[in-house]
């Protein structure tokens, strides 16, 4: 039977919802918005997870560019490739374009697995290799829950922490496979509408795709400068993997 991970959504975000920290209003109390940042990375390395991961365009703000050389289709070999394995934890990116141009193999210091579709090029497994990044070719690189079955399978991750932003979590919540939401809620306002937000599934007016899920509030804690963590297991995910 497949199993997949433990999937914690990991999110920092202003009370009315909104991620993009720029846009935050400024501590009350005149502290750095930084330091309250780091209060929300520190909670991240609390979850102890065996990975975290972030969406793809969060990724390719960090390497920026795009791998072009793509001619030959994927031969159906070397669908597993395990590159360098160092760090104590792995850091997770799913790619179903098969083309983020990595500059190398590691993001602050974890070595990176990327899971790919069946439409990646051999071209680009060989740019993989060459600089030893881990990667895991599935069927359908936009079905998250194979490709999280497999990083469990392969290499025996059997809990990440989400911390992209809201169209991955969206798409995680779309398939039924959150397991816990860790919402950190920084004491400040965005306030403009169309902003994005933690949940952000690409869908229609008719898409319910939290449907059939309910949160049970496991803790909350106050922390430094008027940060406050939330803690939620999902309960009756719909498509639940047991």
């Amino acid at each position: 039977m497949n199993t997949k991970p433990k999937v914690i959504c990991h999110i920092m975000s202003s009370v009315d919802g909104r991620l993009l920290d720029n846009r935050w209003t400024k501590p009350f109390d005149g502290t750095e918005k930084t330091e309250l940042l780091q209060v929300y990375t520190a909670i991240g390395r609390e979850l102890n997870t065996d990975a975290w991961m972030f969406g793809k365009r969060t990724i390719c703000d960090i390497f920026p560019g795009k791998f072009n050389e793509r001619n030959t289709p994927f031969l159906g070999l070397n669908s597993v490739f395990i590159g360098e394995r160092n760090s104590k934890r792995m850091f997770i990116v799913s790619d179903p374009d098969g083309d983020i141009l990595f500059t190398s193999s590691t993001l602050r210091n974890d070595n990176i697995l990327v899971l790919l579709g069946r439409n990646v090029t051999e071209e680009y497994l060989a740019f993989l290799r060459e600089l030893c990044i881990s990667y895991i070719v599935v069927e359908d690189a936009t079905y998250l829950a194979s490709g999280l079955e497999a990083a469990n399978r392969e290499f025996g991750i059997n809990s990440v922490s989400v911390q992209g932003g809201g169209i991955l979590n969206g798409a995680l919540l779309k398939e039924g496979i959150i397991d816990e939401l860790s919402l950190v809620v920084y004491p400040g306002i965005d306030g403009l509408a169309g902003v994005s937000s933690i949940f952000e599934y690409i869908g229609n007016d008719t898409d319910s795709p939290a449907k059939g899920q309910s949160l049970q509030l496991l803790s909350t804690e106050r922390r430094e400068h008027g940060v406050i963590w939330l803690r939620y297991k999902f309960q009756n995910s719909k498509n639940k993997i047991q």
